[in-house]
């Protein structure tokens, strides 16, 4: 991004304050710079900072820290905080600061909500809210009941004893969500015969997905491969949530390209289950392209591609995997053969390809050629030039030799179907009698 658009950017930005726990880890101090740059991602302009010990199961920070902070804060409209928040804790913070106080995840959910276009991603957020929500409200409602003492006040008429304003609450909360899932279960269906059906037209393609670690370049390289600017391409964190799929030629083999939404360390257990589905599209690739953003320091480069790799876990696809380094134009040749060992050190059983989506893209062209599905024959036919010219031009030749006043020739079909059936038809027209046998 230009410096302009950065500047533009936080023009009408609302202003924040961030608490981030003590680092007294790299693993801290990575996911505190992260709070930052989400935080600046959501479009907050953060007016100060401070990094308070995380060691009070009340407010999850210091209280007489925060005390002090208090007087410093006056009138801040909103404070974010650099961790996950209990429900109980994030009211006890609302309460001593008397002005909104978000956490970590409910930041990502509000960036997914601003960026998401399609109906099922709004669905997918709108369900991971509920989620994140539910408990909080109930424990709002809880503290206002009891402030009011209301807690035994139940609904009159005939359906009424025993239904207080809690069982209301959790009922259509409960009811809500059974909505969304059906309505998210009805969509997935829908994509799953569409991929069938992509499947059932082009049986003999590749299909590809791209993963990785939010702001890796995923967009860039979808860009690059189909050769196209269709796919939005920003700095910004989260800058694509709906699952996107182009195609593009590789000579004569038709490759489909999935983008999903990045991964991001330390996500809640509901938010991944919300966006499973779109990541089941992983499950139907033949390749999963897992991105890393190689211009970062070395450190942030293994455990971005640790997470990567465990979330892949989580939802199990068994798909062929390769890690591609992207960014090297940034890197000089230290730097580059450096992360390169690093990578090779911690996932020594995948194949790790270094690239620029920006100016080289090559290495992963070549990579993926590999991948053509492809079945080998052996075809044994008397001696015909015109034949032979055939096969060289039609298939690729693999192996061919010359025995008992018989030529044989290994190939290799990529559609062996429709393959078959040109070469008997190509020898009935020439009058010669051909015999193949798969390998």
């Amino acid at each position: 991004m230009q410096e302009s658009d950065t500047e533009n950017s936080f023009q009408g930005a609302q202003e924040c304050v961030l608490l981030l726990p003590l680092a007294f880890s790299k693993r801290q101090e990575f996911l505190n710079e992260e709070m930052r740059q989400l935080s600046r991602s959501a479009n907050y302009d953060i007016s100060k900072e401070f990094k308070i010990s995380a060691n009070n199961p009340k407010y999850l920070f210091s209280p007489f820290r925060l005390q002090e902070i208090q007087f410093e804060i006056r009138n801040t409209p909103l404070i974010i905080i650099g961790s996950h928040l209990s429900p109980k804790q994030g009211i006890n913070l609302e309460e001593l600061f008397e002005c909104r106080v978000i956490d970590k995840f409910e930041l990502v959910l509000e960036i997914f909500a601003e960026r998401a276009m399609t109906e099922e991603s709004k669905l997918q957020i709108e369900l991971a809210q509920l989620k994140y929500e539910r408990p909080r409200e109930r424990m709002r409602l809880l503290h206002k009941l009891g402030i009011e003492g209301a807690w035994h006040t139940e609904r009159t008429g005939f359906w009424g004893p025993g239904e207080n304003p809690l069982n209301v609450f959790d009922a259509n909360m409960t009811s809500k969500e059974s909505r969304l899932k059906d309505r998210l279960a009805t969509l997935s269906r829908q994509r799953e015969d569409r991929r069938f059906s992509r499947k059932r037209y082009h049986p003999d393609s590749l299909y590809m997905s791209i993963v990785g670690y939010t702001s890796a370049g995923k967009s860039t390289i979808l860009n690059s491969l189909t050769n196209s600017r269709s796919s939005s391409v920003s700095s910004r964190l989260f800058e694509t949530l709906d699952t996107r799929i182009r195609s593009f030629q590789l000579e004569d083999l038709k490759v489909f390209i999935t983008d999903t939404v990045g991964f991001i360390e330390d996500l809640p257990t509901f938010l991944i289950d919300s966006f499973k589905s779109t990541l089941e599209e992983s499950l139907a690739s033949d390749i999963l392209l897992i991105i890393v953003d190689g211009s970062e320091p070395s450190e942030y480069v293994i455990r971005k591609a640790r997470v990567s790799i465990q979330t892949l876990n989580e939802i199990n696809p068994q798909n062929y995997r390769v890690i591609v380094l992207n960014k090297i134009d940034c890197l000089d040749r230290k730097g580059l053969e450096e992360r390169l060992d690093l990578l090779r050190s911690h996932f020594s059983e995948l194949p790790i390809i270094p690239i620029s989506a920006l100016e080289d893209i090559q290495p992963l062209i070549t990579e993926i050629a590999k991948f053509r599905p492809k079945q080998r024959f052996k075809c044994t036919y008397p001696p015909n030039h015109q034949f032979r010219a055939f096969c060289w031009d039609f298939t690729h030749v693999e192996h061919e030799t010359f025995e008992n006043d018989d030529w044989q020739i290994v190939i290799s079909l990529r559609k062996p179907k429709y393959g078959i059936e040109i070469l008997r038809h190509r020898a009935r027209d020439l009058g010669i009698q051909l015999e193949m046998e798969a390998l």
